[in-house]
This record gives C-alpha cells, structure tokens and sequence, in this order.
C-alpha cells in the first residue's frame, strides 16, 4: 500500500524540471540581450523550433513563455507534453546557446515521455537518471541545430543549485557538480572542437574549471592513457 501511495504521487507530479533549486547570484548578467529588446517569446519560440526542425523531431512538444517573476526555472510536463519556461531565468543567458540548452534539454525530457506508460513511470519514479539523459541528449540537440555545447556548461554553471545529499526518493536531481562534469566529459569525447569556441573564455565557464579542476584534470588523464594504449595496440 505503501508503495502503491507512493507511486501516485510521482504520476500525479509528471513533471522534469531543468533545475531542482535555483539560486541567485549577484552580477549575473542583467543586461540580457533579448530581454532587453521584449522579444521573450519571439526569441524562445524561434530558437525551440529550429533545435525541434533540426532535429526531424516528428512529436509535438509545446512551448510556454510564463512571465512570473517569482519563480526561476524550466520544466517539461511530461504528462501534457508541454515545455514551460519562465522570464527570470532570460536574465541569467547570455546568448543563443545558453537558451538553446535549456529548451533541448526540456525537449529531451518530452520527446523521452513519449515512450508510453511505463516510460512515464519510469522517468518519474528515476528522474535523477533521466535528468543526465536529458543533458546529454540536449546536448546533441542543440549541436545538431548549429549551437555551441559549451553553452550547455555555461548556463548551468550560473544556476544548477548543489544540495548536501544528492540521493532518496525525494531528490529528484543530481547534485550540479555531477551533472556539470557529465557534460563536460561528453563535449570532450564527442564534440572535442568546441573546447576551444569562444565561451570558454567566459566567466561561467572559467569558474567551472577551477571548481572542477582536479575532476577534469583526472578525466584527461585516463582518456590519453587510454588513447596511447590504443595507438600501441593498433602497432
């Protein structure tokens, strides 16, 4: 019965959200550049619909432009198949890949929840498992639609929140360092060019590297050991 209880308060949830808790910081880009212009939707719109175009993504995936200046975050209701971001989080982009990030990563979640009732439950009942999925997925997306997948570090950098226990029914999201990490070893195997784009130069991504260092310094070493071993194997 217990579980049972349980297990229908996760359906009656049905939702992914891009950030468990977000928190502000101070000086985070407050001249947003489309903000500024009042072309929220025109923006989210343009940009969601070309990742989805690019992608040859065929099911509907909805999105909303919610202006509610108390809440600061992104969600795809995976029970309506909706995506729904709201304005406050325009403040902490700085550019199209930022935003891009945040939709492919909530289009991932919907097109995911397409899967049928059992996938639904399953992304309910194991978010923090779909939560990389998503990233990962999102990051594909975004870069199949012409944007830069350092974004996907640097917009997270800025607001995935870093809970003291990451684990339990109730935390629905990884802890951010582990996801930031999980995404930074998928650009660095899979789309090793972009390390040198423009927005490592940033400030968001500067951060992340030193708060990462020895987690990024470790992973670079074990992927040349593996490629010389690979290149001696190939002899």
């Amino acid at each position: 019965m217990k579980k049972f209880l349980i297990i229908l308060g996760v359906l009656l949830i049905g939702t992914c959200s891009f950030a468990e808790d977000v928190y502000l910081l101070k000086g985070v880009n407050l001249d947003n550049y489309w903000k500024k212009k009042g072309i929220d939707e025109e923006k989210v719109l343009t940009v969601g619909q070309k990742i989805m175009i690019d992608n040859k993504i065929t099911k509907r995936a909805p999105i909303f432009v919610i202006n509610d200046k108390k809440t600061l975050n992104a969600y795809s209701n995976i029970y309506y198949k909706t995506i729904n971001i709201y304005t406050p989080l325009f403040l902490y982009m700085d550019n199209d890949s930022e935003l891009a990030f945040v939709l492919s990563h909530e289009i991932a979640h919907t097109i995911e929840a397409y899967g049928g009732t059992m996938k639904y439950i399953a992304m309910t009942a194991n978010s923090k498992k779909y939560e990389y999925k998503a990233d990962l997925n999102g990051i594909d997306y975004m870069v199949k639609a012409g944007y830069d997948p350092i974004g996907a570090i640097t917009i997270s950098n800025k607001i995935f929140s870093e809970p003291v226990l990451d684990w339990g029914f109730f935390a629905t999201h990884p802890k951010g360092s582990k996801r930031l990490l999980a995404m930074y070893k998928y650009i660095y195997v899979k789309y090793p060019k972009y390390l040198n784009s423009s927005l490592t130069q940033t400030s968001s991504y500067k951060n992340f590297e030193l708060m990462m260092s020895k987690e990024i310094q470790e992973f670079q070493q074990k992927q040349q050991k593996r490629r010389k071993v690979n290149i001696e194997s190939s002899l």
